[in-house]
């Protein structure tokens, strides 16, 4: 990942992460001193300008506008206050934190190390990245799906993800997204031979936590239905 803040297209700062912090007429940025690539001269002698600020991650490009009015430039941070202009609200922030934390683990995560705010932003992540798949990469006739740790909605769709794709696996993120991503592959999956099989491990952990939840019935019903087998082990 990248951050540019750029003024009349003139590259002024370089960065890896920022963090936005918006208030009731105040908004703010801060860019710590180790996070920062590269630094051009004239950034500390704008005043009053508009800025745009561009994050990019592979074929990924977001843009912001930041009307500055200070900036404060430390030992360890640098600050600008002012304007900003956030038409995504707060998911400006979200990919931002995605994108780094897809950086940081450059793919080897361990999912239930994360808190919910971290593993909502790792999937809409692999979503940036690969977008809804037609095509699963698993290629063998049994599929096995582990449910044995899952404990959130967002832990079942990672293990969806992560049995079906080799890597940013993305299965939804509630069950509507859930429920496009499986439409989605459903035609290359019709003109396979044969269904591959689904074995879900963990069947009793899926059970405890998931029978009232839509997303148990869910999970059976819509796989089924387009020709899934599906076998519960414990």
């Amino acid at each position: 990942m990248e951050i540019k803040i750029l003024s009349e297209k003139k590259i002024l700062l370089t960065t890896k992460y920022i963090k936005f912090i918006g208030k009731k007429d105040f908004d703010k940025i801060i860019i710590k001193r180790n996070d920062i690539k590269s630094v051009n001269l004239q950034f500390g002698e704008i005043s009053n300008q508009d800025l745009i600020i561009k994050v990019y991650f592979k074929t990924f490009e977001n843009e912001y506008v930041f009307s500055v009015s200070d900036i404060l430039i430390t030992n360890r941070e640098i600050v600008l206050t002012g304007i900003l202009n956030d038409p995504l609200g707060i998911y400006n922030q979200g990919y931002i934190d995605n994108f780094k934390l897809l950086s940081d683990k450059k793919g080897k995560i361990k999912w239930y190390e994360f808190n919910d705010k971290q593993k909502y932003y790792y999937l809409r992540g692999c979503y940036l990245l690969n977008g809804v798949r037609e095509n699963i990469d698993n290629t063998n006739s049994v599929i096995e799906i582990d449910l044995s740790k899952v404990r959130t909605d967002l832990d079942v769709y990672y293990e969806i993800g992560k049995a079906f794709f080799n890597t940013y696996g993305y299965f939804g993120t509630e069950f509507h997204s859930f429920r496009d991503c499986l439409v989605s592959v459903k035609e290359s999956m019709k003109i396979k031979g044969r269904m591959p099989t689904l074995k879900i491990k963990g069947y009793k952990n899926f059970e405890k936590y998931f029978s009232n939840n839509i997303l148990f019935n869910d999970f059976y019903e819509k796989f089924t239905n387009i020709g899934f087998e599906i076998v519960n082990l414990k």
